[in-house]
């Protein structure tokens, strides 16, 4: 029996790629899409090519670059966001015209007046077949991950420091729930290509940070919303539903009441709540945004036990974390982090986002470990913008 095997791959934009691009007959669609309403970027919208699997996200700032072949230029573009209406267009319409602006309507949820007791109950049961469904919805058996991080900082109004990084990623067991130290010991990742806005001044400056990228993957790790032991930790409440790819979509809305470490991953935590999207055909999580405020931080990130005598003050950040089906299972498509935090009288933002740019499931290749400062040597011929396109396999 064939096997269908996951397969994204990543081609990075260079000179050399470029000239490839324009002498096979590439089609180039370059663009932004943004909140109808508030014009604001929306992060990991798909961009995909109808009856093809052809695709990217867009990042943080709502951009994207798509480079397929020149045959699909009357095929359709889908462009489709969690809780944004859909938006099509032909190919042939969007290709070489600088950036293209490309606008998504807000959902309108449907949300009715319900028993409170009942319907958290209703809720929880449907977190809880969330949970049973994980080994039939995402990878069940060991997998690699390859994508695309950037880390950014900023205090108060100066200059933003930056690195980006290719990452490898293992998961020695695949999707399942699991203790935190088993969860730890299963996931292993190296980074294998740096570029950074500017050269290291301080050991600070070469820490990694993507320990937070990992655990914010809430179906694979634990301490979070679908912990169902910690289930009268949480007030939980319907936000609505709506269609989305075809399916409905539920939005359960969440607030810890008792932040603890066994819900939250972290001691630190003083206020916690987000939104859990569901889908209702599969119960697999799509989508979930979490707002974390927390009386310090840490620089490994805000899971590990805090180093030093100078902890960071009141930390807020939102970690928004989402996954895509491709073929029979669903995967970590990516992950971003806003947080604010004050060091002293400075004020520091900070900025991560993760994006998953290759899955293998098959011929795996084991990590060892995990990298928590950057011993990498800097490459200046680091890509500037990256295209993913998908391609199955029997």
């Amino acid at each position: 029996m064939n096997k269908k095997i996951l397969s994204l791959l990543v081609l990075f934009f260079g000179v050399l790629f470029v000239a490839q691009a324009q002498n096979d007959g590439k089609i180039r669609v370059k663009g932004v899409v943004l909140d109808e309403v508030t014009h604001q970027p929306i992060e990991f919208a798909n961009i995909g090519i109808l009856g093809t699997v052809a695709g990217v996200a867009t990042d943080m700032d709502g951009r994207f670059e798509l480079v397929v072949s020149e045959r699909l230029a009357t095929y359709m573009m889908r462009v489709s966001a969690v809780g944004y209406a859909s938006d099509e267009m032909k190919l042939y319409e969007a290709r070489d015209k600088g950036e293209v602006q490309i606008f998504l309507k807000p959902m309108t949820y449907g949300i009715h007046e319900v028993d409170v007791t009942a319907e958290s109950l209703v809720l929880k049961r449907l977190l809880q077949n969330v949970v049973n469904n994980i080994g039939r919805n995402y990878i069940p058996r060991p997998y690699n991950y390859e994508g695309y991080f950037e880390y950014g900082v900023r205090i108060n109004d100066g200059e933003k420091k930056s690195k980006e990084a290719i990452v490898d990623i293992y998961d020695s067991e695949g999707y399942r729930r699991s203790n935190v130290e088993d969860a730890f010991k299963a996931l292993n990742y190296n980074f294998s290509q740096v570029r950074r806005s500017e050269e290291m001044t301080s050991a600070t400056d070469g820490l990694i940070f993507f320990d937070d990228i990992i655990t914010a993957d809430i179906v694979r790790n634990t301490r979070n919303i679908l912990d169902l032991e910690n289930y009268r930790d949480f007030k939980l409440k319907s936000k609505g539903k709506f269609l989305y790819e075809g399916d409905s979509v539920q939005i359960v809305t969440y607030e810890c009441l008792k932040p603890s470490l066994s819900n939250s991953g972290t001691t630190f935590v003083t206020k916690y709540s987000g939104e859990i999207y569901v889908e209702l055909k599969n119960y697999a999580v799509i989508k979930n945004v979490m707002r974390i405020t927390s009386s310090a931080f840490n620089l490994l990130g805000r899971n590990l036990i805090l180093a030093g005598n100078s902890p960071r003050h009141e930390v807020m950040a939102t970690i928004t974390t989402n996954y895509k089906k491709v073929s029979s299972y669903y995967f970590l498509s990516g992950v971003s982090m806003v947080y604010t935090y004050l060091d002293g009288s400075d004020r520091v933002k900070g900025e991560m986002q993760y994006q998953t740019t290759k899955v293998s499931v098959n011929n795996t290749t084991p990590i060892a470990g995990r990298v928590y400062f950057e011993e990498v040597p800097t490459d200046r011929n680091f890509w500037d913008r990256y295209t993913i396109y998908l391609e199955e396999e029997e």
